[in-house]
C-alpha cells in the first residue's frame, strides 16, 4: 500500500475501534472487513446497521482518499439482510466516476458465506488537505 493509504489507515480511529482489517486498497478501490462481535449487536441480536455502514464507509474513504483529499457528502445505503454474531462482513468499494468536482463510488457488503448484506453508492467532494501526510 502506498503512503497515502497507510496514512489513512493509521489516522482513521474507526478502523481500530471496530476491529476492521484493510484487506486490499489502491486508488479507486478498497476492501475492508470486520467480524460481527457481541458489542455490535442490536436489540434483535443481529449486526447493528451502524457497523455495516461503518465498514462500507471506511472502504469508501480509503478508495477516494487514495487518489485525492475528499469528504463524503452523500450516501445511499440499503441493508438487504442481517449479519449475525461471528460472521465476517466485507465491504468492497469501487470508484465509478472521478471528476474534478466530485467522485462517485459503488459499494457492496457481503458475509463470509457470500451473501449480499448491503449495497449502495456514495459521493465525495475534493477538499484541501487539512492533515499532514
Amino acid at each position: 500500500m502506498d503512503d497515502r493509504i497507510e496514512f489513512i489507515i493509521r489516522n482513521d480511529t474507526m478502523i481500530e475501534h471496530f476491529g476492521m482489517r484493510v484487506e486490499e486498497a489502491h486508488e479507486g478501490y478498497a476492501r475492508v472487513s470486520a467480524t460481527v462481535m457481541e458489542e455490535f449487536l442490536n436489540q434483535h441480536g443481529v449486526a447493528h446497521g451502524a457497523l455495516i455502514f461503518a465498514v462500507a464507509d471506511v472502504a469508501f474513504a480509503i478508495a477516494v482518499n487514495a487518489a485525492i483529499d475528499a469528504m463524503g457528502v452523500q450516501w445511499s445505503f440499503n441493508i438487504l439482510r442481517a449479519a449475525k454474531q461471528g460472521e465476517l462482513i466485507t465491504a468492497e468499494c469501487t470508484t465509478i466516476h472521478k471528476g474534478s468536482r466530485l467522485l462517485v463510488v459503488e459499494y457492496t457488503v457481503h458475509s463470509d458465506s457470500g451473501k449480499l448484506i448491503a449495497k449502495g453508492q456514495a459521493t465525495a467532494l475534493p477538499v484541501e488537505n487539512t492533515a499532514r501526510m
